[in-house]
């Protein structure tokens, strides 16, 4: 009960919020730098992964968990990005292993990382 609480809380539209702002952002810059500039798409996506995480971390910091920005929090909430990254990942490739269709792993992925996140952010990226 006290976990679900704490996933309707509005901390959590918050953070779901900027989320969905930070999504937009990395697919504004991926576009305008695949149509635009023509660089590779791996660079293109780490570049928008790189500016998107930036905006994130400020945005978190003042709209959501209302903490003071600092390198050592940022460094923690890059970590903290990375290892959502990697649990994406992981869940992708086990559905994959399964032979399950790749819409399943997104399920699973829009379904459990986004909270995984949130808790890893408010229990120790944003710790005060």
């Amino acid at each position: 009960m006290k976990l679900l609480k704490a996933v309707i809380s509005s901390e959590f539209l918050r953070f779901a919020l900027v989320g969905g702002v930070n999504t937009l952002l990395h697919a504004i810059i991926l576009t305008c730098l695949m149509e635009s500039v023509f660089i590779n798409v791996v660079f293109a996506n780490f570049f928008a992964f790189l500016i998107a995480n930036v905006f994130s971390y400020f945005m978190n910091c003042n709209f959501t968990f209302k903490v003071r920005p600092g390198l050592r929090g940022y460094a923690k909430f890059l970590s903290s990005s990375l290892l959502a990254l990697i649990l994406t990942l992981a869940i992708s490739a086990l559905v994959g292993y399964m032979g399950y269709h790749y819409l399943i792993g997104f399920l699973f992925v829009i379904l459990l990382v986004p909270v995984i996140s949130y808790f890893m952010m408010k229990l120790w990226a944003f710790r005060n």
